[in-house]
């Protein structure tokens, strides 16, 4: 299910409901995530400084998947710049 997210809060709400579902405590989440629980509890209560890295292993780790829309069109990239976006998909940068 895609669903959009406006703010820190809201992610971190959302990861508390996937993990319940897959039946982990923050413990749990933590030692498959490579996190400590204060991380845990403080990216699932909002906190807007945690670390981006440390977040996207907890998204990982319950088989969330992050997208951004870009607010651009394929078709108004010049090739120097189509070359780099897909440079930057294929993680070649």
């Amino acid at each position: 299910m895609k669903v959009p997210v406006k703010d820190s809060k809201q992610l971190g709400q959302l990861v508390r409901l996937v993990r319940k579902t897959q039946g982990l405590d923050q413990l749990a989440a933590a030692g498959l995530s490579f996190n400590g629980t204060t991380f845990i509890s403080d990216f699932e209560n909002g906190k807007a400084t945690v670390e981006l890295g440390r977040v996207l292993r907890v998204l990982e780790m319950l088989g969330m998947r992050l997208s951004i829309d870009l607010p651009i069109e394929d078709i108004s990239l010049t090739k120097t710049q189509q070359q780099q976006l897909s440079d930057i998909l294929s993680g070649s940068c």
